[in-house]
C-alpha cells in the first residue's frame, strides 16, 4: 500500500493539488495578472492532476485539457473545426475556450501576419467571442508574446527545469513557464496562456525522449534497492563468518 501511495503521489494520479488562495476569484485574478505562471502537465496522459502556479502560489490544477479552480471546472480548451471563425480557410489551427456548460469564452487562431522586416510569418492571434483581437499575440510556437507594435513583452518555455529528481526520472511531467514583462502593463488572459501551452506541448512531444512508465520504473527501482540491500547483507554475513573462522583457527593454534 505504501508503494502504491508513493507511486500515485509521484505520478500525479492521486489527490488534486490544493489551491493556496483564499477564493476562486482571487486565484483567477492572479492567473490573469501574474508576472510568472507555471503549468505542470504530463505530456502523455490526460488523467494526471497537476498544479498551476501564479507567482509562486498554487491557483488550480490541470487535468487533460481542463483547468480547475478550487475543485470546480473553470474552462477547457479544444480544437475548433465547425464554427464560423473557421470559415476563412487561409487561417491555421484554431483553439476554443469553453466553460463547463459548453459556452464559448474566446479563441486562439494561427494567422499569417506581416513582419517588421517586410516578410510574412505565422502568429497565434487571440480573440474574444466577437472575433475582436486582444492587445497581444504570440509566436506560432508559443515561445514569445508580442504587443501589436511588434515588441516582445513575454516568453514561454517548456522543459524539466525546476522539477524535483523523482518527477524528472519517474514521470512524464514537464514544467511550462510564462513570464510577462511588468513594464508592458499588459493583462494577459490565462486562457490565452493555455493556447500557448498547447503549442509548446505539441512541439515538445515531437522531440521528447521516450515516455516513462512511472509505476513500473518506481517498482523496479525499489526491487533493485531491496536486492542490493539483501546482497550487501549476505556479503557482510559471509565476511563475518570468515572472520570468525580465522579467529577460531588462531585461538586453536595458540592453545597448541
Amino acid at each position: 500500500m505504501t508503494v502504491l501511495t508513493g507511486c500515485l503521489w509521484l505520478t500525479g494520479c492521486g489527490k488534486a493539488p490544493q489551491m493556496e488562495f483564499d477564493s476562486a476569484e482571487e486565484a483567477i485574478e492572479a492567473l490573469n495578472t501574474a508576472e510568472n505562471i507555471e503549468i505542470y502537465a504530463d505530456l502523455y496522459s490526460k488523467k494526471k492532476k497537476t498544479e498551476i502556479v501564479a507567482d509562486g502560489k498554487v491557483a488550480g490544477y490541470l487535468q487533460g485539457d481542463k483547468v480547475y479552480i478550487d475543485g470546480e471546472e473553470w474552462f477547457s480548451i479544444d480544437y475548433v473545426t465547425d464554427e464560423p471563425i473557421n470559415e476563412d480557410r487561409t487561417h491555421g489551427t484554431t483553439y476554443g475556450y469553453y466553460d463547463a456548460d459548453g459556452n464559448c469564452l474566446g479563441y486562439a487562431q494561427e494567422r499569417y501576419l506581416d513582419t517588421m522586416d517586410g516578410g510574412r510569418d505565422t502568429f497565434l492571434i487571440f480573440l474574444d467571442t466577437d472575433g475582436e483581437e486582444m492587445d497581444y499575440c504570440s509566436s506560432k510556437g508559443g515561445t514569445i508574446l508580442f504587443d501589436w507594435d511588434g515588441s516582445p513583452v513575454g516568453k514561454g518555455y517548456m522543459g524539466v527545469d525546476g522539477l524535483g529528481f523523482f518527477r524528472q526520472v519517474y514521470t512524464n511531467i514537464y514544467r511550462t513557464t510564462f513570464y510577462t514583462d511588468p513594464e508592458a502593463h499588459l493583462t494577459v488572459d490565462f486562457m490565452d496562456r493555455m493556447a500557448m501551452f498547447k503549442k509548446l506541448q505539441s512541439d515538445y512531444q515531437m522531440i521528447d525522449r521516450e515516455p516513462a512508465f512511472p509505476v513500473f520504473d518506481i517498482i523496479g527501482t525499489i526491487a533493485l534497492g531491496i536486492w542490493l540491500i539483501l546482497e550487501i547483507g549476505w556479503r557482510i554475513d559471509k565476511w563475518k563468518e570468515k572472520k570468525r573462522g580465522q579467529t577460531s583457527d588462531q585461538n586453536d593454534a595458540g592453545e597448541e
